[in-house]
């Protein structure tokens, strides 16, 4: 399906006020989220010599999502989501104001706990905003709306890592505490500012009778939605297959080229370049290339680029391999976000959207754990071979689901044009 209409590109960000102010809202939080993981990891190091502390701060944030987090999408559904967002920053940023304690008090069970809860309070508001993100932005410039959300997360990761080591440098590890809390504060006044008021009139969602009902609701609708199903298996083989690399890219580098620490913070900074450059084609693409063909073209690009990475025979082919790598994983995730929006209606949507995000984060806590272990069994360059030949595997599998998505979208659209061609010829 060909769709018409706006140009495709960061001209979204001028064209729509509500989605401009919640991009630049989440890029400011997701650069002090990048600053507070790195405060974190500096303070763990600092106050204890296992290497035990510093894995729990990662399972306090990886089994909330696990364990609540279809629990956050049952609220996305039933709550107002602005407000859920809101709250949700409000919350997060107080924790984290808290957490400024653990510096002069030395608990580090604090910390862990404030961690944690910094997850938790994540699981409610995450399904909102992917909930939310259909009832202000246009189908036509879904596509492009997910693809720059995703290259923000990408940009943070590149940022917020560099702007935290020198804040903390000069300023110590309280800095990117303070910078955190402020950073969701300022999300927080972002997403307040929304104007919804003619978007929300425009939903009817149903209160369920109970959590429990609730949650079976979701569920019953993804078990019998194939073409759903199908499309969160995709985000699992995905998210396995690039997520294998992370924990072994800076071993990788050093055993195969001699490439330094430095020479790794680079590698990091052309990813994220890739990344945005993947935002602006997935906007322009979105609107030109059937789904099932971008999607399943990413992804094959994208496992190309992983084995490109593991057989690298210098370091410049690293680079042009990542810069494809992140290009590539932006568009297919950006798109694959958009779909599961638009294979589920407004009622259920929000628990729709928890069940990716959980399955997200189970799958690279899986693929981060696997790696590990396969990486001291059979060798870094093993992994990342069978990283990408899982990655390409998903992108054959994408090309023959997502052609169904093809066909329904294209009978919505006939059926769209139909109608709007009856009711002019009425008028």
């Amino acid at each position: 399906m060909k769709r018409q209409g706006k140009r495709m590109d960061f001209s979204i960000l001028a064209e729509n006020p509500n989605f401009a102010r919640l991009w630049v809202g989440q890029l400011l939080s997701q650069i002090g989220d990048q600053a507070l993981l790195i405060a974190t990891l500096q303070l763990v190091n600092d106050l204890s010599d296992s290497v035990v502390a510093l894995l729990i701060p990662a399972l306090a944030l990886a089994l909330p999502q696990v364990l609540f987090g279809l629990v956050g999408g049952v609220m996305a559904d039933r709550w107002n989501r602005q407000t859920t967002m809101i709250v949700s920053d409000l919350l997060r940023g107080l924790v984290v104001f808290a957490l400024l304690t653990v510096q002069f008090t030395g608990r580090l069970w604090f910390l862990y706990a404030g961690v944690a809860a910094l997850a938790i309070v994540g699981v409610f508001f995450y399904p909102a905003r992917n909930a939310l993100l259909p009832n202000i932005v246009p189908v036509a410039e879904l596509w492009s709306a997910n693809a720059l959300i995703q290259g923000s997360t990408m940009l943070a990761l590149v940022v917020g890592p560099a702007l935290a080591g020198v804040a903390i440098s000069l300023w110590g590890v309280g800095f990117a505490f303070v910078f955190d809390a402020i950073t969701f504060f300022l999300s927080a006044s972002a997403i307040a500012s929304l104007d919804l008021a003619e978007q929300q009139a425009a939903v009817e969602r149903a209160v369920p009778r109970g959590m429990r009902h609730n949650l079976a609701e979701g569920l019953r609708y993804i078990a019998a939605h194939t073409l759903l199903k199908q499309t969160l298996a995709l985000v699992a083989a995905a998210t396995l297959g690039v997520a294998a690399i992370v924990l072994l890219a800076v071993r990788h580098l050093d055993e195969a080229l001699g490439v330094s620490a430095a020479g790794y913070g680079f590698t990091l900074t052309v990813l994220g370049a890739g990344s945005l450059v993947g935002g602006v084609l997935a906007s322009r693409l979105s609107g030109r290339v059937r789904p099932c063909f971008l999607v399943s073209g990413m992804l094959l690009l994208a496992g190309s680029a992983i084995i490109a990475f593991a057989l690298a025979p210098a370091y410049w082919v690293v680079l042009v391999s990542v810069a494809v790598l992140g290009m590539s994983v932006v568009t297919a995730r950006g798109s694959l976000d958009t779909i599961t929006q638009l294979l589920a209606p407004d009622a259920v949507r929000g628990r729709v959207q928890a069940a990716v995000n959980m399955i997200i984060g189970a799958s690279t806590a899986l693929a981060e754990g696997l790696s590990a272990l396969l990486g001291d069994l059979l060798g870094v360059k093993s992994v990342f071979l069978g990283a990408g030949a899982l990655t390409i595997t998903a992108g054959l599998a994408a090309l023959w689901i997502l052609r169904r998505f093809d066909a329904e979208a294209e009978m919505e659209h006939g059926k769209a044009l139909f109608a709007a061609t009856t009711e002019e010829k009425r008028a």
